[in-house]
């Protein structure tokens, strides 16, 4: 909540915001704190817009730019994600290759933002900040971190959620090679954490999580993530899902092998 400050004046006040470690607010919560009118902070808020002060990522919620992102007039994602989806009442975790970086095994930055969602969000693109969102009816609360961010916290897939997500859906990682090279960096993962929560995913999913970690890994024990892949039960499944059926086949993992992945030395 905003002190309250009366002013007329809202030259500093976005200065003053930052300075008391309040990055985002409300129309409401403005007006509450200055006691002006609504019209003349709707005005004071547009004027600072168009100075590239402030910028709204969803209706009703203002983003304060900080002097050294000013000549972008936006700040990146992850310093604004988390009020934004308390602002629309949602569940989320930032995802795929952006909570990668999160973990420190991203070699690039990635170019979207990407974030799972309790509920439908259009994505969108703030000038150079581009966010995407994935619709998840079931959160795997559990598997979701909550780390400090540079400016609030901010809820983060855990390296295991993170190793799940890339292998069911590896073009949100920038393919399987550079999946690949992520897992081989990912802090903290745990052969038995990763079978539980690839339980709840598909075999094929399992199955390429296994693969993959194999190929990378040599500190896991992948037995217990082995049971959940059930290798001896149906079909193979594809390494590249629409790749073609050629390719050997890993029995261990019944994976048939129908693309080359050559991760990154590190």
């Amino acid at each position: 909540m905003l002190r309250f400050v009366k002013t007329a004046n809202f030259a500093d006040l976005w200065d003053e915001l930052l300075a008391e470690g309040h990055s985002t607010f409300t129309a409401a919560e403005l007006r509450q704190r200055t006691g002006a009118s609504i019209d003349a902070v709707y005005s004071a808020v547009k004027y600072a817009m168009d100075r590239h002060r402030l910028f709204s990522p969803v209706r009703g919620l203002y983003v304060v730019v900080p002097p050294e992102h000013r000549a972008a007039g936006v700040v990146p994602a992850v310093q604004f994600v988390d009020p934004m989806m308390r602002h629309l009442s949602l569940d989320y975790y930032v995802a795929y290759a952006s909570a990668a970086q999160s973990w420190g095994a991203a070699h690039q930055a990635p170019q979207v933002f990407d974030v799972v969602a309790s509920r439908n969000v259009s994505d969108r693109a703030l000038g150079p900040v581009r966010m995407r969102f994935h619709t998840s009816s079931r959160i795997d609360t559990d598997a979701v971190r909550r780390v400090t961010g540079p400016r609030t916290m901010v809820n983060v897939a855990s390296p295991a959620l993170t190793a799940i997500d890339l292998a069911s859906r590896p073009r949100l990682g920038g393919g399987l090679s550079a999946v690949a090279t992520i897992l081989s960096e990912l802090p903290d993962l745990d052969g038995d954490r990763l079978a539980d929560l690839a339980a709840r995913r598909t075999m094929a999913d399992a199955r390429r999580l296994g693969w993959l970690l194999e190929l990378v890994r040599d500190d896991l024990d992948l037995n217990a993530l082995q049971q959940v892949a059930r290798p001896e039960h149906g079909r193979p499944t594809l390494l590249a899902a629409r790749g073609s059926r050629q390719g050997h086949v890993d029995d261990r993992w019944s994976v048939i092998v129908n693309t080359t992945v050559e991760p990154d030395e590190t």
